[in-house]
């Protein structure tokens, strides 16, 4: 679907089977900040949503994180932010950009756990989003998990509007030659010693046998 209005800065995100008619901006500016509501023309009738959305638009904090991977592993993608309604969060969304394309989505429940109503099993919150942490790990990386995400955390506080945050993680992955050196590096200096002082002991044994034969 594309917008008849607002030029290319739109993008049809949602499911008009899931009742969804969620749109993504892009190239936020300052003069986006406000309220807005969404309204559906059908041919038998027009319905407009009851709870609209605020936009707040602020400075960029940096370019978003990145994190590396290997094949085959796990990696967790972070997703920092300050609520300001921890009460009343409703839903976490990872995303794909560009091309943009749903990856999860956890819900919150009345008893305070969260479940994945939409995405696969691969995808594990181990985030507190009350505590501002929608922290997700992703598993059995593959390379089309090669990719930049976006975390949306949604709250609908007592007002008659709903909030969205947005933070951005640059997902690199690299080839198990390319981590080995990173690995070595994250080894204690005690257990590289330990390791050399025994590499040094059996070649002075073989030297010692050699010279006695």
């Amino acid at each position: 679907m594309r917008p008849q209005e607002g030029g290319n800065r739109f993008r049809f995100m949602g499911n008009f089977r899931n009742n969804d008619v969620s749109i993504m901006m892009e190239r936020l500016s300052q003069a986006d900040n406000g309220r807005y509501w969404c309204g559906v023309e059908l041919n038998i009738d027009n319905f407009q949503a009851s709870i609209g959305t605020r936009l707040s638009v602020r400075a960029a904090s940096g370019n978003g994180s990145v994190v590396r991977g290997t094949k085959g592993a796990s990696v967790t993608l972070p997703c920092l932010f300050t609520p300001s309604d921890p009460t009343n969060l409703t839903t976490v969304t990872w995303m794909r950009k560009e091309p943009y394309q749903h990856v999860v989505t956890f819900r919150a429940q009345s008893n305070g756990s969260w479940t994945t109503v939409n995405g696969g099993n691969r995808y594990e919150l181990i985030g507190n989003p009350k505590e501002g942490n929608a922290s997700t790990r992703i598993k059995q990386l593959s390379v089309k998990d090669n990719h930049t995400y976006l975390c949306l955390v949604e709250y609908k506080p007592r007002l008659n509007y709903q909030y969205l945050i947005q933070t951005e993680t640059c997902l690199q992955l690299v080839h198990v030659a390319e981590a080995f050196p990173v690995a070595i590096l994250c080894i204690p200096l005690g257990v590289k010693l330990l390791a050399l002082f025994v590499i040094c002991i059996t070649l002075y044994r073989d030297k010692t046998r050699k010279e006695q034969n």
